[in-house]
């Protein structure tokens, strides 16, 4: 059976969990968390799901690292808590997740472990690099869940205001998983209709699309005022890249990944629409955008490129871009 680790079983990691065992995926889930007694706790709990239904062969195991070698995928959610208790910019949890993350990464590195890593904990771009740099794991291997999430609030803006089932929406949000993301309109399609139709028609108006970009950016902190944190949408979306590479879909999704030689921020995690499947992800053809998108690409994904170096410096960890 596929073993799937998750490191960090608090909102996110459960839901996660919750996520894949209603989507069927039978496996062996290895769960790791600061607290083990907890995770104790969170295994006994989904193993009672698992056997609640028809037909789930799932088992739930509190584990260590060393359980980790001859696993598939190890899903990382581990965080620290933000310092207020109420996120405002995920840029604050840099400093301390930064070193969560290379602790994480050198432990998950000496298990011998060679598949696949997911990382959702923020802020996940310069996460997923620092965890890199310190694996030196390819980068093939190595995905952030990017603008996954983003993507979706963006479809859910879409789907309400132009009466469309989600599904039917065809686009991607790109850049950074913050304040930084990007919606590259032109690319965007309901049907055979481009936004720029929907523009011409008016059916939208262009203060629509400009109120958009900042809802999508919004979106994560206005839930979090009311409940305290985000969950549901993450963890449904972690279930959806696993489904991915272990049913093998080659589907499409925009995910933080390694940008190659055609990007000004060589080396660096940012998200971008690739194809993935059980070898993790390839790469599209660089996406044209238009002047204005392509400086803002360039500017965001150069800032984060520099953030990353500073930090990768702090920590003491050799890197190479």
């Amino acid at each position: 059976m596929t073993k799937i680790g998750i490191v960090g079983v608090g909102a996110v990691g459960s839901t996660f969990l919750y996520a894949c065992l209603n989507r069927n995926f039978e496996a062996n889930y290895i769960l790791i968390d600061a607290f083990q007694p907890y995770s104790e706790a969170q295994a006994k709990d989904l193993n009672d799901a698992a056997c609640a239904m028809a037909s789930n062969g799932s088992v739930f195991c509190s584990g260590s690292y060393n359980d980790l070698k001859d696993a598939k995928i190890v899903v990382i959610t581990a965080s620290v808590k933000p310092k207020n208790d109420k996120l405002e910019d995920r840029m604050e949890l840099l400093n301390d997740n930064a070193k969560l993350i290379k602790e994480i990464a050198e432990n998950i590195k000496k298990s011998g472990f060679q598949g696949i890593t997911i990382i959702a904990s923020n802020p996940v771009d310069l996460m997923a690099c620092i965890y890199k740099q310190v694996t030196k794991f390819d980068a093939n291997k190595v995905i952030s869940s990017g603008t996954i999430l983003e993507t979706a609030r963006m479809k859910k803006f879409l789907s309400s205001k132009l009466n469309v089932k989600a599904s039917s929406i065809n686009g991607f949000v790109i850049g950074e998983h913050g304040s930084r993301c990007i919606v590259p309109y032109e690319k965007i399609r309901v049907g055979f209709s481009s936004l720029n139709d929907f523009l011409e028609n008016k059916l939208i108006e262009k203060n629509y699309l400009n109120q958009l970009l900042e809802d999508v950016k919004n979106e994560a902190f206005v839930i979090i005022s009311n409940k305290g944190i985000t969950n549901f949408g993450i963890g449904e979306s972690l279930a959806e890249i696993t489904s991915a590479i272990i049913y093998d879909t080659q589907a499409v999704y925009s995910l933080g990944v390694e940008l190659t030689n055609d990007y000004k921020a060589k080396g660096i995690y940012f998200g971008l629409p690739v194809i993935l499947g059980r070898n993790g992800y390839k790469h599209l053809p660089k996406i044209e955008l238009n002047r204005i998108q392509q400086k803002e690409f360039d500017n965001y994904s150069l800032e984060i490129k520099e953030t990353a170096i500073r930090m990768l410096k702090d920590l003491k960890i050799d890197y190479q871009f």
